[in-house]
């Protein structure tokens, strides 16, 4: 990067230097490196730009995330939030019918109370290893809706 500086006449700032904010008193920059103005004060604000736009386009996006994350069979399925699920059927109404709406809440209930219950299920960590477990044990069959 300096090659590129020094071959377009660019100044190159040494970040340890103090920053001297343009068309403000010197007092209000006392004691802020160039390298604290770069990394705290801009970087931090373009990347909470950037996550405010990433988040209102994905907004649907994040709560399917935040939803599936519910699933996750980790530490006894800790996670699990029945709520977060039916809002995660929610999503696919083709999928789920309203009768399927109405019963998934109690569909929810048997099934955290089983796999906690289950030893087999006990210190499976990611969801792929949970869904292979599922089929295994053939629980994939009783819970359909899940």
């Amino acid at each position: 990067m300096s090659f590129f500086c020094i071959k377009h006449d660019i100044d190159i700032l040494n970040m340890d230097d103090k920053y001297k904010l343009r068309g403000y008193s010197r007092r209000k920059s006392q004691g802020i490196t160039n390298l604290h103005h770069f990394r705290y004060e801009l970087f931090n604000n373009i990347i909470d730009m950037q996550l405010t736009k990433l988040d209102d386009r994905f907004e649907t996006r994040t709560e399917l995330l935040l939803c599936v994350a519910c699933l996750n069979p980790s530490d006894s399925f800790s996670t699990f939030n029945k709520e977060k699920l039916i809002s995660l059927a929610l999503f696919y109404p083709n999928e789920f019918s309203i009768v399927d709406l109405m019963v998934l809440g109690d569909h929810l209930d048997t099934y955290i109370i089983d796999l906690r219950g289950d030893d087999e299920f006990s210190g499976i960590e990611g969801i792929a290893s949970f869904v292979e477990k599922m089929v295994k044990t053939k629980k994939n069959l009783i819970f359909l809706l899940v």
